[in-house]
């Protein structure tokens, strides 16, 4: 069945690269790539690559920061005690 899609000229001019490089068509090549998506999707995310690639996404993330530095807490707490206490 036929079907469309409009690609950004890099990504077009890549995926002719890697075509006449490995010797395949454009759909080959865009058919593989679903399929292997699609293919990750149904596995919920099970192939080693993805387990891979999320272990390591996992470690880029920076936590956010809740605390707030012992000085302040600190201040806080003197002054709730303060007006609080008497």
């Amino acid at each position: 069945m036929p079907t469309s899609a409009r690609l950004s000229r890099e990504l077009e001019s890549r995926l002719a690269a890697y075509c006449a490089q490995h010797g395949v068509s454009k759909t080959e090549v865009i058919e593989r790539g679903l399929e292997l998506l699609l293919e990750l999707d149904d596995e919920t995310g099970k192939h080693p690559a993805f387990v891979a690639y999320q272990r390591i996404a996992a470690r880029l993330r920076p936590e956010p920061k809740r605390r707030r530095s012992p000085s302040s807490s600190d201040a806080m707490r003197r002054a709730l005690r303060a007006k609080y206490s008497g």
